[in-house]
């Protein structure tokens, strides 16, 4: 049996909502250089392990294999604008954006990440049109004063609350749920 479509496959993957991350790096230069992706996933918790999905064709892969060294910045509600500049192809995606350089020198959107993970490279795998980078998780953290995730569902933005225990009000515009760990939660329409 042969593969979908890969038109159906979108369709397929358009309805597992997904974190958005943007993964930043240094390239042979020196120069900040990032990707947004929303194919970012835990492997193992001993020894802390994740992998993201890069397409063959980014601008930035040959920086990520260069230095196979990167930060996973898991971004906040309210930075799409952020997510959409670092998925185009712009020469410069860092010209006005702020950043901070984590204690290995990679740049971290410390304004912009709810959770952060610096990472090095153990495998890089070719699959499909896309490489799969296994990396170790060496440093990160939490940024407490960013609750709320950035979402990606069916080609929009959006986030997520927690459902609201029966004897509160009903929150407004919470239309769909999904469970999540166990959780209820509820989508909240798109961002932009």
């Amino acid at each position: 049996m042969q593969a979908i479509d890969r038109q159906r496959f979108f369709e397929i993957m358009a309805s597992f909502p997904s974190g958005v991350a943007i993964v930043t790096t240094l390239d042979a230069d020196g120069v900040p250089r990032g990707l947004t992706t929303t194919a970012v996933s835990s492997v193992s918790a001993d020894p802390a392990t994740l992998l993201v999905c890069v397409d063959l064709g980014s601008r930035t892969l040959a920086a990520l294999r260069a230095r196979r060294r990167f930060v996973v910045n898991f971004m906040a509600e309210n930075r799409s604008h952020l997510c959409l500049l670092f998925a185009s192809k712009a020469e410069d995606k860092f010209a006005d954006v702020t950043w901070s350089p984590t204690d290995g020198g990679l740049p971290l959107l410390h304004e912009d990440a709810l959770a952060w993970a610096e990472c090095q490279t153990v495998h890089d795998i070719e699959i499909g049109d896309h490489a799969v980078l296994v990396a170790r998780v060496e440093d990160g953290g939490v940024r407490p004063q960013h609750q709320v995730p950035l979402m990606y569902y069916r080609r929009s933005w959006g986030v997520w609350a927690p459902a609201q225990d029966p004897s509160e009000p009903k929150p407004e515009r919470l239309e769909h749920s999904i469970e999540v760990s166990a959780r209820d939660l509820r989508w909240q329409g798109a961002e932009m």
